[in-house]
């Protein structure tokens, strides 16, 4: 902790000390830290709904990416798309996303996560109204790349807030909410194109994905911004306020002398502190971790509709480009296969409770390296099916953990800036995925999936080189 860049202060600005409890004597004051705070008010309603949001922001943001992939073959028949412009639809969702995470990182870090979800989600919305009602594939594209820009955004944002809104015990279910509502809006797009794309057509399958961020939009609105955010940013008025409408929330009454230890740190969103010699191993490992990681996720999202819709065995064939929309059968794989994530997510946030979080990643990243292998091998569809489904229950579950990790590596003064950054360099691992797909995948399958091996080799000897368990750290000012 580097003392000389922060100053410990009271919501009245007086100097204090830090002990449990501590009064002070000029004012009788009784003074406590945030995470003692979060202690006494406990969990209930303003929890609740913190992680209801958490929910609803990460599942719209991620079937927003998942949809583009469901819809392509229909697009590609109705447009007579190219390979070359489906590429560019994509690379405009990804390569925004990659774009916008870094830069409003550091926004979120110094004007509040609340203020940039919020514009974010609403923008998100008519981006997805819009692109429902696309007259023409030029326009289409534009309302991707705003699409791609917003779940950027919102990512980096919602999950630093989760972290930092309950007491540190329960940041690890925060981020279980987070990664599971990603897989969840990846299976869920499935399963509604398995329901509605071919009665409704992906005009209306955009509108039913994107109905969640119209309740997002509310509860951003209603929850107070993140305290521990306004505590180090020298908001301590609206921190206080904010943790005693949580009270409220949860049917506690904090006592009128009890008030806050806060840290204020004057370097809020400082590119330079994420990559300084206290920060810089644990930026550095976990974007290369979550580059390799979401170079994979991205990949396999667009990789199975494809292999599906080419009736392929493993990468043992060479598929040919033509206008084929995805069957019911190859959606109920579809839907099969990504929601068999949802097990290492919640496998992922077991693990990191009862063991850690550095241990069992690096045995599902032997694992992932092992599962993608046998993708080379063509035994019959039921094995190949397998496999895949194997692939994306442990790719989750290493996305999980990492996530969990990311966040509570970092000081609130630049959590959301280093968790931006990550993410943004994870985004371009996915740009690169989903081009690696949709450039080689009709030229040679063994070759996307030797990147996927490749990546995947790269992830494990990441999770090897870095020794660093965060599970017993508690978040840091500083």
């Amino acid at each position: 902790m580097e003392e000389d860049e922060t100053k410990e202060i009271t919501t009245d600005g007086d100097i204090t000390s830090t002990e449990y409890g501590s009064t002070s004597q000029a004012s009788g004051e009784k003074l406590l830290e945030l995470n003692e705070i979060y202690e006494v008010i406990g969990v209930g309603p303003s929890q609740y709904l913190c992680w209801l949001l958490v929910m609803l922001v990460a599942y719209t943001d991620y079937a927003e990416l998942t949809l583009i992939s469901v819809i392509m073959p229909s697009l590609r028949c109705q447009w007579e798309l190219t390979s070359t412009f489906e590429t560019a639809i994509t690379m405009a969702v990804y390569g925004s996303y990659a774009l916008f995470a870094v830069l409003f990182g550091k926004v979120a870090d110094k004007y509040g996560r609340k203020t940039v979800i919020q514009w974010s989600t609403l923008f998100l919305l008519l981006a997805a109204i819009s692109g429902a009602l696309s007259p023409n594939k030029w326009v289409f594209l534009a309302t991707r790349f705003v699409t791609g820009s917003c779940v950027g955004i919102n990512l980096s944002c919602i999950a630093c807030y989760t972290t930092e809104f309950a007491e540190s015990k329960y940041r690890a279910f925060g981020i279980l909410v987070f990664c599971l509502a990603n897989l969840g809006g990846v299976g869920a797009v499935s399963g509604v194109a398995f329901i509605f794309l071919q009665n409704v057509g992906w005009h209306w399958l955009i509108i039913i994905v994107s109905l969640p961020a119209v309740p997002a939009l509310i509860l951003i609105l209603a929850l107070p911004e993140s305290p521990r955010f306004l505590c180090v940013s020298g908001q301590q008025d609206k921190a206080m306020k904010a943790v005693r409408t949580m009270a409220k929330l949860n049917g506690k009454e904090l006592q009128e002398n009890i008030q806050m230890t806060c840290f204020v740190d004057e370097e809020l969103g400082s590119y330079t502190k994420i990559s300084n010699k206290d920060n810089r191993k644990s930026t550095i490992a976990l974007s290369v971790m979550y580059f390799c990681n979401i170079f994979i996720e991205f990949g396999l999202i667009v990789w199975l509709p494809l292999m599906y819709s080419a009736n392929m065995c493993g990468a043992a064939q060479s598929p040919r480009h033509k206008c084929q929309s995805l069957t019911q059968d190859d959606l109920l794989k579809l839907t099969i296969a990504t929601g068999g994530g949802l097990l290492g997510a919640i496998a992922a946030m077991i693990l990191a409770q009862c063991i850690g979080r550095l241990k069992p990643l690096r045995v599902a990243s032997f694992i992932m390296l092992l599962s993608i292998a046998t993708m080379f091998v063509c035994v019959n569809e039921s094995f190949t099916f397998a496999t895949t489904m194997i692939a994306k229950i442990v790719e989750a579950f290493v996305n999980t953990t990492i996530w969990i990790m990311i966040p509570e590596s970092f000081p609130t003064c630049i959590r959301s800036t280093a968790t931006g950054f990550i993410n943004g360099c994870g985004k371009i691992g996915g740009v690169l995925g989903t081009a690696c797909v949709y450039l080689l995948f009709y030229v040679s399958p063994y070759s996307v999936v030797g990147t996927f091996l490749f990546c995947s080799f790269v992830g494990f000897v990441g999770t090897m080189m870095y020794d660093r368990e965060t599970k017993y750290e508690i978040l840091q000012e500083t």
